[in-house]
């Protein structure tokens, strides 16, 4: 009897301190069948989520009048250069995200998207392990936002800044503030990262920045890395790129259709006929239709023809095809159902 209790103390023992270096992550639970050691874990990548976007512009009255005046974000803070004249104008999202406009675009300029900026919650972690995989970041600097920040330029000239909020900062100072009711949104969904060939950019974004997917970023936010986009701001008739006469505008068209930003909206129709309001549009300005994606799209465009494509959460359901017209106007009625593949029906 003696014997059977220590035999049954020994096993409880011997069990116990199994599951403790379990627990520990000491055990070979991750080893190859030959019992060689699991691989070491990629490091953590810090990135909390988008931090905004920024375009260039022409003219600052009238991107104020479209970015505040339109689509409702609340002029934040701006940003001047050595001379003392303005270099950029912030217009606030939400407590981390914004909208950065910069005023240095010359008549006939093709690329609008000024840079990409990702919110870090460890920068020095986040460089160290950019160095490591070969990303030559530039040093950690202050921004004239007061924010620790690099940048790493990725594929087709893309400007890709990392930064980290700090109290003291400008957007640390607004944290809470200026959240203004006006807004059409209150969440930055996704960008566009113009990139000339996708399949050969696909691993700088996925294995060199540590992107799930390639593109997942956080809080639900992705990137987007297409080399056309159809979403051009000549709704109707479509520009014909093999036209000589139309050539350049459908390429200017085109990019700034790629490098555009994505809010999301609850409500579809009440914010078309919200922004149609506050910017006279036409019923065709503010067209909503139903993307391949299933969600509810509207494409609007700032007066240098950059993107805002205006997307709704909810995925509609099988009865509302793609490409599907939310009914122009006013009146409240089912959507308009395509009759040809891959044509809007609507105009």
């Amino acid at each position: 009897m003696a014997r059977r209790k220590v035999l049954v103390a020994l096993l409880v023992f011997l069990v116990a301190g199994q599951a403790v270096t379990a627990q520990r992550g000491g055990g070979q639970a991750g080893a190859g069948r030959q019992g060689a050691p699991a691989a070491a874990a990629e490091p953590e990548v810090p990135i909390i989520g988008l931090a905004g976007i920024g375009f260039r512009v022409s003219d600052l009255t009238k991107a104020r009048g479209y970015y505040q005046g339109v689509l409702g974000f609340a002029e934040a803070f701006s940003t001047k250069d050595a001379s003392g004249r303005v270099a950029s104008v912030y217009f606030k999202i939400n407590d981390d995200q914004y909208v950065e406009v910069v005023p240095d675009l010359k008549p006939g300029e093709l690329r609008r998207q000024a840079r990409v900026m990702f919110q870090s919650s460890d920068l020095k972690k986040l460089h160290g392990i950019y160095t490591e995989r070969g990303l030559t970041p530039t040093a950690i600097t202050t921004g004239p936002d007061g924010n620790p920040v690099f940048r790493v330029l990725g594929p087709s000239g893309a400007k890709l800044d990392f930064i980290e909020y700090v109290p003291g900062s400008q957007q640390g100072q607004l944290r809470g503030k200026l959240l203004d009711a006006r807004r059409i949104s209150t969440h930055l969904w996704h960008v566009g990262i113009y990139t000339e060939d996708r399949a050969a950019s696909a691993p700088f974004y996925g294995e060199k920045l540590g992107l799930p997917r390639g593109r997942d970023v956080g809080r639900g936010e992705y990137i987007e890395t297409p080399n056309s986009d159809s979403n051009t701001e000549t709704k109707y008739p479509r520009l014909d790129p093999d036209n000589p006469a139309t050539r350049a505008q459908f390429e200017r068209e085109s990019m700034g259709a790629v490098e555009h930003m994505a809010l999301e909206v609850t409500d579809m129709k009440a914010m078309r006929d919200l922004v149609q309001d506050r910017g006279k549009y036409t019923d065709l300005w503010v067209r909503a239709h139903v993307g391949n994606n299933r969600h509810w799209l509207m494409h609007l465009f700032d007066p240098d023809g950059s993107r805002a494509e205006i997307m709704e959460t909810a995925v509609q359901p099988d009865s509302i095809p793609s490409l599907s017209v939310m009914l122009p106007g006013k009146a409240v009625g089912p959507p308009i159902l395509p009759k040809e593949p891959r044509v809007i029906p609507w105009p």
